[in-house]
């Protein structure tokens, strides 16, 4: 092992533990039921076109999972001695062409992969399709870049909740006054103003999806391109409703709460319901990988799933959210 590398590994093993005491500190309660990680035998990696001149595994993608990137690959290089990473967390935009051209080992997202995105990853790979691993949940943190969907309405509404049924007849242009979403006394009569986030944003292509599915979308009365621009408007116009980062409320608006079933109790978008997978609106930061998976692949992202890598996870400053156990083995059962 050259100098080099014997110095990487020891700031990688101090880094590890550092995250690990980090992680701890400020999440002891990871779902004790999530497997730990027992690592596994990886054959030297060659001739991969995502590996750097100097051997490095070089790894393109969100910028806002660097905290968490690190930690991963301190952990991954403490268990497989020699692992060097180069990591170029720039942005989403940049991962899904890297995965495609082989020149990413996976590509870390903090939104979905939009049809666009798909449709050139599958010209550029003879219509394959990329393999979908999620990783932890959005966050409220204000600090934080990928939040849950949230709803809102004028502080002084007196809407509580919704059915995603009853947001979807809104966003059609079904519901026009308040009295349909079952707004009663002097509210009633009065016009709906929506508000949106431009329709090629990540989290209006997520909101338009789940809500309206193939439905098209009424003409808002206005749109932004960023979730604070949306809060602004609603906060100043008593008769309007948005949606937006959850995170980027303000005291001039109120989230609803959501209920995915008209049978179902409406769920507030709040730290808990999201770690207990019941607000149904909630996101998720994902990795991205090639198929067939390499073993490198199925090493890294098996850390990621595991205890070890879910307590990294919830010991970001952003305070992203880990999986259960019963969502991380969901996301285990793609690695076969």
């Amino acid at each position: 092992m050259t100098t080099r590398a014997i110095r990487l590994r020891r700031r990688s093993l101090a880094l590890a533990a550092a995250l690990v005491m980090s992680a701890g500190a400020r999440c002891a309660d990871v779902d004790p039921a999530l497997p730990r990680y027992e690592p596994a035998m990886v054959e030297a990696i060659r001739d991969e076109a995502w590996l750097a001149p100097d051997g490095a595994i070089r790894i393109i993608g969100y910028n806002d999972m660097r905290e968490m990137f690190d930690g991963f690959v301190a952990r991954y290089a403490a268990a497989h001695p020699g692992s060097m990473f180069r990591l170029e967390l720039t942005g989403t935009r940049a991962a899904p062409p890297a995965l495609a051209a082989n020149i990413s080992a996976l590509a870390p997202m903090g939104a979905e992969f939009t049809q666009q995105q798909l449709a050139e990853y599958r010209r550029a790979t003879h219509g394959q399709d990329p393999i979908e691993f999620r990783i932890a949940h959005a966050s409220l943190d204000p600090h934080a870049l990928s939040g849950p969907l949230g709803v809102f309405v004028h502080a002084d509404n007196p809407l509580r909740s919704l059915t995603l049924a009853q947001l979807a007849r809104a966003y059609a242009g079904k519901a026009t006054h308040w009295r349909d979403l079952g707004v009663q006394g002097i509210w009633a009569d009065r016009p709906i103003h929506l508000y949106a986030l431009e329709p090629d944003t990540p989290l209006a292509l997520s909101f338009y999806g789940r809500v309206l599915g193939k439905t098209p979308p009424a003409q808002p009365r206005a749109q932004f391109h960023q979730s604070t621009e949306v809060i602004a408007h609603v906060g100043a116009d008593p008769l309007g409703i948005g949606f937006a980062a959850a995170m980027r409320a303000t005291a001039g608006v109120r989230a609803l709460a959501l209920a995915a079933i008209s049978a179902a109790a409406p769920v507030a978008p709040d730290e808990a319901a999201i770690r207990a997978g019941l607000y149904p609106l909630d996101r998720y930061l994902l990795i991205y990988a090639r198929p067939p998976l390499t073993a490198f692949a199925r090493e890294f992202l098996t850390l990621v799933l595991s205890r070890e890598g879910q307590k990294i996870v919830a010991g970001t400053s952003q305070r992203y959210q880990p999986l259960s156990a019963e969502e991380a083995a969901r996301e285990r059962a793609k690695l076969h």
